[in-house]
């Protein structure tokens, strides 16, 4: 491979991380594993907040950000889990990681919409996309926005039924 070729690859590649033995998502039991995949697993999150049910899909590698598909592919598996571990709510987020406790291991945290759940104010506050588990529709919440018809002062993303994915 020529020296053009690998420095293509290392600009391509997700940014690996050698893991710290300090990574608490690195060092998560096997059994708190709700399901393993390939790439990832998938756990209950250590602090549930008040919430019934609150799920964190990881990579399985220390790595900090990961390519496109990669992402896409975190998004359908969380989705399909959640379908199942969510069906007792109407509506269910994946929240982006801005308020992430360990920023450098690429996870996604999703959970139900209580508002009675302590961190209820937070998750105002923070990108989501939110899964209606009866409609089959997926919008996408960004805080802060100036779109008329939303109660939270949210702007919420065009709604696609998730036949459309």
């Amino acid at each position: 491979m020529s020296n053009e070729e690998q420095e293509n690859r290392k600009v391509n590649a997700p940014e690996t991380i050698v893991a710290p033995q300090v990574c608490s998502l690195c060092n998560i039991p096997e059994q708190e594993v709700l399901v393993e995949y390939q790439r990832w697993k998938l756990v209950r999150t250590k602090t549930m907040k008040g919430h019934k049910e609150r799920l964190m899909l990881l990579h399985k590698n220390h790595v900090r950000t990961l390519d496109e598909g990669s992402v896409g592919e975190a998004y359908l598996l969380l989705m399909k889990a959640g379908s199942n571990f969510f069906s007792y709510t109407d509506k269910w987020a994946i929240f982006e990681p801005v308020y992430a406790t360990v920023p450098g291991h690429w996870h996604r945290v999703a959970s139900d919409l209580d508002e009675n759940a302590q961190d209820y104010n937070q998750i105002l506050k923070t990108p989501r996309m939110i899964i209606d588990n009866h409609n089959g529709t997926i919008s996408r919440v960004y805080p802060n926005g100036n779109v008329s018809g939303s109660s939270n002062g949210a702007s919420v993303g065009k709604r696609r039924p998730w036949r459309d994915l």
